[in-house]
């Protein structure tokens, strides 16, 4: 009888271990999840930012192309942990056309564009497959810049 009730209490052991085990993969999803969004939220927040000082910028001199686009990539590297991503920048009209920088430079006044700034994005979440995703953020803005 003795020999029955020990292999009983090894038994409850090794379940103990197992479902510790499996609340610890769960919680660790958990804990690194809300870090991963927290830094998907950074990256949002900072594209966010930076596109709409951009689009101020650009509203009033059209012409500040390369500014804009380095105003953007210093919020997002301001904001975020670690090397921040490559920021991508493009323009469209109000007909939501894609639009070369060249086009809203000679734009004239009260031209209506949008800016659209986007970064890529990757969680690194364990036990999860890594799916790559892009955070794309847009700002209407208006020539203001007078003849």
């Amino acid at each position: 009888m003795n020999s029955y009730s020990h292999c009983g209490k090894e038994d409850n052991r090794a379940q103990a271990s197992v479902e510790a085990l499996l609340v610890l993969m769960l919680l660790a999803l958990l804990v690194f999840g809300g870090v991963e969004l927290s830094r998907g939220v950074a990256v949002r927040q900072a594209l966010d930012s930076g596109c709409g000082a951009a689009v101020r910028a650009l509203s009033l001199d059209p012409g500040q192309w390369s500014f804009a686009g380095n105003l953007i990539q210093q919020s997002v590297q301001q904001n975020v942990m670690g090397a921040g991503p490559v920021v991508s920048v493009q323009v469209y009209d109000s007909a939501n056309t894609p639009r070369s920088s060249a086009w809203l430079s000679g734009s004239p006044f009260g031209t209506v564009f949008i800016l659209e700034a986007s970064a890529p994005f990757q969680a690194d979440i364990p036990f999860l497959p890594n799916s790559p995703m892009s955070i794309r953020v847009r700002h209407w803005g208006i020539v203001e810049r007078y003849p």
